[in-house]
């Protein structure tokens, strides 16, 4: 009578870890789904108003509460200060901004 006690504990472990495994297999992709919400790649798709303009046309933008060095996209646009601007890319530390349309 022991015996099938034990087995029955040893396969009720057994397949209780295979059902979790299965049903762990897409809470641990979920994350993977969603944009970045950290880093570079986070900024893009994201808008932010025009706080001054630098030499060359170059701006500081205010995006999520921080200052961004920033250049237009298109040279041809010019930015004032309190502009909202759209982010469309980023390289290095800048962010290539243009108009909201």
């Amino acid at each position: 009578m022991g015996d099938v006690i034990v087995i029955g504990y040893i396969l009720d472990t057994i397949v209780s870890f295979f059902i979790g495994a299965w049903f762990a297999r897409f809470w641990i992709r979920h994350p993977f789904r969603r944009q970045p919400a950290t880093g570079k790649t986070s900024m893009i798709g994201k808008t932010g108003e025009i706080k001054s303009s630098l030499k060359n046309n170059y701006y500081e933008i205010a995006v999520d509460s921080q200052i961004w060095r920033a250049v237009p996209d298109d040279p041809k646009e010019t930015f004032t200060k309190g502009e909202i601007a759209y982010v469309k890319s980023v390289r290095d530390i800048t962010l290539y901004i243009s108009k909201i349309k």
